[in-house]
């Protein structure tokens, strides 16, 4: 009698242990689509509403418009950091809910991330106006787009197996 009950407590133990994508239903391909176009029109919008208030910031006092590093240093640290931070902050918080989405959400907090190290680096450059710690920062930069260019290939991908459009130059 013993023995009965150590396995039915043991199989209501596995069964409540069991992995809950094994058992859900597999989601059908409309589902998945919708969920695409949920984090594609919704779930990353935040993330680049985020990015483009930033390089507009920095934008706005570099290049063209560079006056000198003082006005450059004030607009990032006052201005473009924080922006970004919230582009990490908000990247960080995605859940995907489909298997599919977790590479390319995993790349945009990478890329995010990276993107801010850089940012980190060009205040500490121009604070101590240190040309190498610049050239790293800049480096930084090449791997953000780089990273950018990776979590949009893998996006066309999945849009295209699952019919949906995918535009990231219509952000």
């Amino acid at each position: 009698m013993k023995y009965l009950s150590f396995l039915m407590i043991l199989c209501f133990f596995l069964v409540g242990c069991s992995d809950k994508e094994n058992s859900q239903k597999e989601l059908s391909k409309e589902e998945k689509q919708k969920i695409i176009l949920t984090y594609v029109n919704e779930s990353t919008q935040k993330v680049s509403d985020y990015e483009v208030e930033a390089f507009n910031s920095l934008s706005s006092v570099s290049g063209d418009n560079y006056s000198d590093d003082k006005t450059l240093l004030a607009e990032l640290v006052n201005n473009t950091m924080p922006a970004y931070e919230k582009a990490v902050k908000e990247a960080k918080s995605i859940k995907p809910e489909i298997k599919e989405l977790d590479s390319p959400a995993k790349k945009m907090v990478t890329a995010t991330e990276t993107f801010y190290s850089a940012l980190e680096l060009e205040k500490e450059a121009l604070e101590k106006s240190d040309e190498e710690i610049m050239q790293k920062s800049n480096q930084k930069m090449l791997e953000y787009q780089k990273l950018i260019k990776e979590y949009h290939a893998e996006m066309k991908q999945i849009t295209k197996k699952y019919n949906v459009d995918y535009d990231p130059t219509n952000d």
